[in-house]
């Protein structure tokens, strides 16, 4: 790479710059710019390792993961300067419309960075304009739809910037619990009729939750929802790559900073006759009270009676038990999960009457562009099962 200081940086507005995949070599310069902000706990060459390692899963490998860089094309390839510097995630989806439901492909944006040097120069925001043209057709050559009908991106910088650029903020709330120790967990709950939980390996959740039969009960349930009600509703398919991906992430963080000679190997957790799962991983953050069990998912059925629905609270309330152990085990500050429904939110003011439903406005703000409207599908779009594992 060149020197930053022999580098004439050109306008934002330049027709010289260019968004593009970068290359094998700068994509690891992007990781290691970034770094920055987010290797957390991690130093340099492991933060590097760890990327390298999410690169080869399944989710993102052969090409389901694209860096962009912003650079001069003035600049010989191998030579060129990153301005600014993003990911795109390709993922499954659901569109469901009209009472019909479509396997589509979507594109989610990640790890948008600019170097603190280039900042307040507008690259960052040439960046996003030029993305969000690029994946309109992105990876679409083989797809039914030739266009994009959405993206999403989480942003950590509020509420603003990406909504300039189409990328409309939706609801990002969250509920978090403290651990429980093995004590407190064997205790259960005064006067509560909470059944036992039972702990998920990687296959259970793979055969509770992503099973085929699974997913296409879910696909029913969006095309059944469009019938109901007017608007597009859309989804990130919560496949079980999804959670592999996720897992990885945890699984390196156990090996190579809490020196763990074994992988965690609880992914989750359910109460099998009342049909109740969720699957989490762990968090490692920058400190030890910013390590964080997330829930990735829930899955429950709709409740239709009250007996149906005091059921239903109980088993969540005896999953989110065996998370708050789960969390204890492993010296985690939290459980947290994204959007909790009203059924949820009963569940966790059992166990802690002092939970709250915090509305975040500033991290990891969920946010989602709608091609949609210029494909007929009309100018109103629901964002369905918006909850961690979509997160990238």
């Amino acid at each position: 790479m060149v020197a930053v200081a022999d580098v004439e940086l050109p306008p934002a507005d330049s027709p010289n710059l260019i968004l593009t995949p970068a290359t094998p070599e700068e994509r690891i310069e992007a990781i290691r710019l970034n770094s920055l902000a987010w290797k957390g706990p991690l130093d340099v060459q492991k933060y590097i390792a760890r990327e390298n390692h999410l690169l080869d899963q399944k989710l993102t490998r052969n090409g389901g993961l694209t860096c962009w860089v912003l650079v001069n094309r003035r600049q010989p390839e191998g030579r060129r300067t990153i301005l600014s510097s993003c990911e795109s995630y390709r993922k499954n989806a659901f569109l469901a419309y009209n009472g019909n439901v479509e396997d589509i492909l979507t594109h989610a944006v990640g790890s948008v960075f600019c170097r603190p040097e280039f900042r307040k120069k507008g690259y960052a925001s040439r960046m996003i304009q030029e993305l969000s043209k690029k994946l309109e057709t992105w990876q679409l050559e083989n797809e039914r739809r030739k266009r994009l009908v959405f993206s999403v991106l989480f942003s950590d910088i509020g509420k603003r910037f990406y909504a300039q650029y189409g990328w409309v903020p939706f609801q990002s709330s969250h509920i978090s619990i403290p651990p429980i120790t093995n004590e407190e967990h064997c205790k259960g709950i005064p006067d509560g009729n909470i059944p036992l939980a039972r702990a998920l390996a990687s296959e259970d959740v793979n055969k509770a939750m992503c099973s085929d039969e699974v997913i296409n009960k879910q696909r029913e349930l969006l095309r059944v929802a469009s019938e109901k009600s007017p608007g597009a509703k859309v989804a990130v398919s919560p496949d079980y790559d999804h959670f592999v991906w996720h897992w990885a992430r945890e699984e390196f963080y156990a090996e190579h900073l809490l020196a763990s000679k074994m992988p965690p190997a609880v992914k989750g957790a359910g109460v099998d006759d009342r049909n109740v799962y969720c699957a989490w991983t762990r968090v490692f953050g920058e400190t030890p009270k910013d390590y964080t069990l997330y829930i990735l998912r829930w899955m429950y059925d709709e409740p239709q009676t009250p007996e149906e629905e005091q059921a239903t609270v109980e088993a969540m309330t005896a999953v989110m038990r065996r998370a708050q152990l789960e969390a204890h085990e492993w010296k985690l500050a939290r459980v947290e999960f994204w959007n909790p429904t009203p059924l949820m939110q009963k569940a966790a003011t059992i166990l802690d009457p002092s939970a709250k439903v915090v509305h975040r406005e500033k991290s990891s703000i969920a946010s989602l562009k709608w091609y949609g409207a210029e494909q007929g599908l009309g100018n109103d779009v629901e964002w369905c099962w918006n909850e961690k594992y979509s997160w990238c």
